[in-house]
């Protein structure tokens, strides 16, 4: 049994994501709880700024998707300490519809801006801590792996991701649109993927006032050099503040990094307008900033017009990419059903042999046994079965192996 348990933009406001967004630590534990209370066989959890997403599979097929489901659920909102309703804000899929989803989410048609590509290096990140944690079935790492082969195919026959696409890319084009002049004072805080990005467009769109600031302050000094930027130590920020145009920020930082009292207290000695992007989840800055005079707040969420415009010059691209992902899933799911029902049926070979006790080792028998058995392996290999014949595995499993 494959599922999915879905926090995401498309049903899910950003106050409530970032609360439900989970560190690399919060992911190692949840790989060792869910491990340790038994409640799946493999598990991959991927989390951004756009989604958090848990991925399982569980071998039991006496075991309903409800049960765990809402096993799954329970320890994740109780870990979080989230006391509302959950429900409302979640995206749940099974069997082939796992699938599918993984396959468009690297293709970039999950994505806010469609095609983006900073998802495939978010899905390898989070590949890599589910393999150091020993968390994945043999079908989720043969999944994970083959998604990324649907990213690669959907990007090359397509042009889902021609241009400049990525939640950095539309904050730059909306800080072009307020700010005509180049010269504007920025500091970008953050250094990581998002943080680079955002550098890179900003300096083609020939802004040239840049400052970064990073809590690693080599990781300041190495980008600055590359880039011909300026960098600062982050313990300035509130000091650089004062005479900056615009903000901008990207970290990991799970706390918030500059406070509404902060800019109370530099607005006492500033009339000039003050333009904050906060990229991140959780949120840099908080959201009451917007009540004090000439502070404009953007977050991802508000980036959604940009968003729009860019879904409407991709539509035909989308066509053409669901096409592919829909024959790359068909093939998936055949691999996957063939692989559950050769499994079982080795099984029952097994277990009949054990079961008729062939007479004194008979060779004869034997031999006889396994031609069938070989022809019937056979016969199976040639069928496409789908993942959805959970209910035959079931009665196969139930008259074989149970009952001899």
């Amino acid at each position: 049994m494959l599922g999915l348990i879905s926090i995401n933009y498309k049903t899910t406001p950003l106050e409530i994501r970032e609360k439900f967004f989970l560190s690399d630590s919060d992911q190692c534990y949840l790989y060792t709880k869910y491990r340790k209370d038994k409640i799946v066989d493999g598990l991959y959890i991927i989390s951004t700024c756009n989604r958090t997403e848990i991925y399982f599979e569980v071998f039991d097929l006496n075991l309903s998707f409800e049960y765990v489901y809402h096993k799954m659920i329970s320890k994740l909102v109780k870990y979080k300490k989230f006391s509302e309703s959950i429900s409302p804000y979640i995206t749940v899929k099974n069997s082939k519809d796992v699938v599918s989803h993984i396959f468009s989410l690297a293709s970039g048609l999950e994505s806010m801006l469609i095609g983006e590509y900073q998802i495939v290096d978010q899905i390898k990140k989070s590949y890599s801590l589910a393999v150091d944690n020993k968390s994945l079935s043999p079908i989720l790492n043969r999944l994970i792996q083959k998604s990324l082969n649907a990213s690669k195919v959907v990007r090359t026959k397509t042009k889902i991701d021609k241009g400049a696409v990525s939640v950095s890319y539309a904050a730059v084009e909306r800080i072009s649109s307020l700010h005509k002049n180049k010269s504007v004072s920025i500091l970008n805080i953050g250094t990581g993927e998002t943080g680079k990005l955002t550098l890179d467009y900003l300096i083609k769109k020939k802004f040239k006032n840049i400052t970064i600031l990073n809590r690693t302050l080599k990781n300041s000094i190495n980008l600055s050099e590359k880039l011909d930027i300026n960098y600062d130590k982050f313990s300035n920020l509130i000091k650089l503040t004062k005479n900056a145009d615009i903000l901008i920020f990207s970290t990991s930082s799970t706390g918030k990094l500059i406070l509404k009292k902060d800019l109370i207290k530099i607005f006492k000695n500033r009339n000039k307008e003050l333009l904050i992007v906060d990229l991140s989840v959780p949120t840099n800055v908080p959201e009451d900033v917007v009540n004090i005079s000439n502070i404009k707040l953007v977050n991802v969420d508000d980036l959604k017009e940009e968003v729009n415009k860019n879904y409407k010059k991709r539509k035909d691209e989308i066509d053409i990419a669901c096409k592919i992902i829909s024959k790359l899933t068909d093939d998936f799911d055949d691999w996957m059903a063939s692989k559950k029902m050769i499994e079982l049926i080795t099984n029952v070979k097994s277990t009949i042999n054990k079961k008729i006790k062939i007479n004194n080792n008979c060779k004869c028998c034997e031999n006889i046994f396994d031609e069938h058995f070989n022809l019937i392996v056979k016969n199976i290999k040639s069928l496409k079965f789908s993942d959805k014949n959970n209910e035959t595995l079931k009665i196969i499993n139930a008259i074989f192996l149970n009952n001899g």
